[in-house]
């Protein structure tokens, strides 16, 4: 059952024989061949890190709605706050004949490597300046912390990835030396703050994530992560309080020329049955260099599927909508 869910230990990995690395890799080859996913243990983030950020960020989407207001995102590439989704989710299709889906049942707070407020050209879309409320200096200090123990984690899980792939271990850190990435922390309110819910409406669509890879600590409840592979259907993944979920995304796909594949999520609705249930997740999505030009790795190493080359940022720019051709 691809509902097992492998684990992989970070700190174990970079200590561990070539025999016991092999064994790792074929398994987490085998669940990222069928599902696209895997948890992480021994990645050093402290529980006080973890819980410094979701606490401010909770303080955040607890402010008023006119002061959230000033720090909302003014296009796609932007960072700051996204009071609601749009439906239906990037990358999977609606079903024939239906409508538009109704909005996502989450708040948003967008961060990246914003290099300064002055960014222009490329630059601003691919290190938009990020938007720091100035009524919670404490929300940018937790953040920092917590994304310079992603990146460091990111930097980990892309030596693993090039391993279970017997390519270089350099192969994927030598491609993002300034990677872009959005930090995302993603509130999900309870049923009794909501009021309603409409038919079918969930707080996060099904959808598959854009960059090479996702770095995700969320909260166990009942209206939560559900995963999707073709043998199981939908699935509830394992929960650890002290584990990462790590997802593949459309880019590692493509890189692996459908070796692996891009996870298929979505988070269920609040539930009538906790109806006091809010979730704050923190999602790191991680890409590679903004030009770098992936391409589909070659049998027997790749998938065999013949996709397409793409550049990196722009492709994930481009199913955000924005063109980049006349930058």
């Amino acid at each position: 059952m691809q509902t097992d869910v492998p684990v992989v230990d970070l700190a174990e990995w970079q200590s561990a024989s070539a025999d016991r690395r092999g064994a790792v890799a074929a398994e987490l080859d085998a669940a990222l061949r069928a599902t696209g996913m895997f948890l992480l243990d021994g990645h050093g983030v402290e529980r006080a890190v973890i819980d410094r950020f979701r606490a401010a960020a909770r303080r955040f989407f607890a402010l008023p709605k006119e002061i959230k207001a000033q720090y909302a995102i003014e296009a796609a590439y932007d960072s700051g706050w996204l009071e609601m989704h749009p439906g239906g989710g990037v990358g999977v299709p609606q079903a024939e004949g239906t409508t538009d889906a109704p909005p996502d049942l989450h708040e948003s707070f967008y961060i990246g490597p914003g290099r300064d407020a002055d960014s222009s050209g490329l630059d601003r879309y691919y290190y938009p300046a990020n938007r720091w409320p100035s009524e919670m200096p404490e929300l940018r200090a937790a953040a920092d912390d917590y994304t310079a123990h992603m990146l460091r984690v990111a930097h980990g899980i892309n030596e693993i990835l090039a391993a279970t792939l017997g390519l270089p271990v350099d192969f994927f850190t030598s491609r993002a030396t300034e990677a872009t990435w959005t930090q995302n922390a993603s509130w999900y309110p309870s049923l009794n703050a909501v009021g309603q819910v409409a038919a079918g409406q969930l707080r996060n669509g099904p959808h598959t994530d854009l960059g090479t890879f996702t770095v995700l600590s969320r909260q166990l409840g009942v209206g939560g992560l559900q995963a999707w592979n073709e043998a199981d259907g939908w699935f509830a993944p394992p929960f650890s309080p002290d584990s990462l979920i790590v997802n593949l995304g459309d880019l590692m796909e493509r890189w692996t020329d459908g070796r692996w594949r891009a996870l298929t999520h979505r988070v269920l609705g609040p539930s009538p049955t906790a109806p006091d249930e809010e979730l704050l997740s923190l999602v790191f999505f991680y890409e590679s260099d903004p030009e770098t030009l992936i391409e589909p790795l070659a049998a027997p190493v790749g998938g065999g599927r013949g996709l397409a080359p793409v550049v990196s940022r722009r492709d994930v720019l481009g199913k955000l909508g924005v063109s980049l051709e006349a930058v």
